[in-house]
């Protein structure tokens, strides 16, 4: 039984896991109920739908990513090419709002997207503010958008379990796309 945070926070941990573990069709106020404790009355007084939670659940999913990819962004003392390392660092799992579990959630979240087609605009939102700062980011914007789209492709492969490349080989080729964001390695 989940008990810690506000009821509103705890509320969207449960679904969050029952998301992870379950999958988007055992998202039920009955069952979040039962994870957290609450009635089922507590969790229509936060979240008035369905919609309504798995709305919030995308939007802590988004907000959890910009942050850590904030902290990232902030560690490293290269300003050339930082925001789109920090960008490969958080959708790897290196941030401390990443990582495993993230990455369950957001395979969950992006397959549960199809259901709901109207909180696509949330993530499409994330997605242009991602692309703009990858793209003044000191780097060739071309350049960078590559390197966006490769890390993204690996992550999707792996989250969704199409293809996990031998850990070596993952890292060189994260490594190699780290490189290409070096000042001694680009022409701009």
């Amino acid at each position: 039984m989940a008990k810690r945070g506000t009821a509103r926070e705890r509320i969207l941990t449960a679904a969050e896991e029952i998301v992870v573990n379950e999958g988007v069709s055992s998202l039920t106020f009955d069952k979040v109920a039962e994870v957290t404790g609450l009635s089922k009355g507590g969790i229509l007084y936060h979240f008035a739908s369905k919609d309504a939670l798995v709305r919030a659940m995308v939007e802590r999913f988004v907000y959890r990513f910009e942050t850590g990819l904030s902290g990232l962004e902030g560690e490293d003392e290269e300003p050339h090419g930082r925001y789109t390392r920090a960008y490969m660092k958080a959708t790897m799992g290196a941030a401390a709002s990443t990582g495993n579990h993230y990455d369950r959630l957001g395979a969950s979240i992006t397959a549960a997207l199809s259901n709901f087609p109207d909180l696509l605009e949330i993530v499409h939102q994330q997605n242009i503010r991602c692309q703009a700062a990858v793209e003044t980011d000191g780097l060739d914007p071309v350049e960078a958008t590559i390197i966006r789209l490769a890390i993204e492709g690996m992550w999707m492969a792996e989250v969704f379990n199409v293809m996990h490349l031998d850990p070596a080989m993952k890292q060189a080729v994260i490594d190699r796309l780290v490189a290409r964001t070096r000042p001694e390695n680009t022409a701009s």
